[in-house]
């Protein structure tokens, strides 16, 4: 059973039927969606990390998530990483691990925090082509 108030494939293709003003496609054009995974957030994690990588000392804020599949999906659980501008990568989703990952700038922090206070929370990604989109959306 969804949480939120409208099925959420069908929140999902709202979302994607406006995609056209992120990603600009060629005038005329429509992106026309290869695969998405959506996970309904039912826990987190929270976790503030040091570590080094060949000696060069970094650290690095992320949320781990934990939830159940929508109906047309397999995703489990994800990371919402928080990084400088320039280490922002592109989302990605491991089939083997079920799991999305979505790196976002660490300015993001404090509203991402805020999102998580929401009752209602999921994270998705999806495919378009050369596009890739993935994000948290909530509701209080």
């Amino acid at each position: 059973m969804s949480i939120l108030p409208l099925p959420i494939e069908e929140q999902i293709d709202e979302i994607i039927s406006e995609l056209d003003h992120v990603f600009f496609p060629t005038e005329g054009a429509r992106l026309a969606g290869s695969g998405r995974q959506i996970l309904i957030v039912r826990t987190s994690q929270f976790f503030t990390a040091g570590h080094a990588t060949n000696g060069v000392a970094d650290s690095q804020a992320y949320i781990r998530l934990l939830g159940s599949p929508s109906p047309s999906s397999q995703v489990t659980n994800g990371y919402i990483r928080f990084v400088p501008a320039d280490q922002i990568r592109t989302p990605t989703y491991s089939s083997k691990r079920q799991q999305i990952n979505i790196w976002v700038n660490q300015d993001c922090l404090t509203m991402t925090l805020a999102q998580m206070q929401h009752s209602q929370r999921y994270l998705w990604i999806g495919f378009f082509g050369a596009h890739t989109y993935g994000d948290l959306h909530s509701s209080p």
